[in-house]
């Protein structure tokens, strides 16, 4: 078990089938799984980029709680096309923004929302701060927090 300061649950619908998106779109490193009582997916934990997610089945009469997490990728592009490859959807495309990243979100077939920041550049706060007084980068974060309330709001 690899213990992180904060750990998310996520309750899903079919943990082991998020548990292999995770996998093979995220990079995640399985740690283990007990079985419920059911057979299904009592508790498992998985390690993306440093943190433990913690994933299980929904039981009986639950709603299954999806969630929304920031992570770090290496190669953006890539995870954007293996999440619409397993199923996923774009909501935000990516897109470069002023604090050096370029962004993206995605929502996986169980209904987590990721926010996905590729690091392409150390921008100091005062640089930061020069950036987004900037009115094409106002433009672009208007654009790109747009994207977020109508998913938001699709949710409602």
């Amino acid at each position: 078990m690899v213990v992180t300061a904060i750990s998310p649950w996520i309750v899903a619908s079919d943990a082991d089938g998020l548990l292999s998106f995770l996998t093979d779109v995220l990079g995640a490193q399985e740690v283990g799984r007990a079985p419920g009582p059911d057979g299904r997916v009592g508790h498992a934990e998985t390690v993306v980029g440093g943190t433990t997610l913690v994933v299980m089945d929904a039981h009986e009469g639950w709603t299954p709680q999806p969630t929304l997490l920031r992570v770090r990728v290496d190669d953006l592009e890539v995870v954007v096309a293996a999440t619409e490859a397993a199923g996923g959807r774009v909501v935000t495309p990516p897109t470069p923004l002023p604090q050096g990243v370029v962004g993206a979100r995605v929502l996986d077939p169980w209904g987590n929302l990721w926010w996905l920041e590729q690091q392409v550049d150390d921008v100091p706060v005062d640089e930061l701060l020069r950036r987004l007084s900037d009115a094409d980068a106002v433009t672009v974060v208007a654009a790109y927090e747009s994207s977020l309330d109508t998913e938001m709001r699709r949710r409602a």
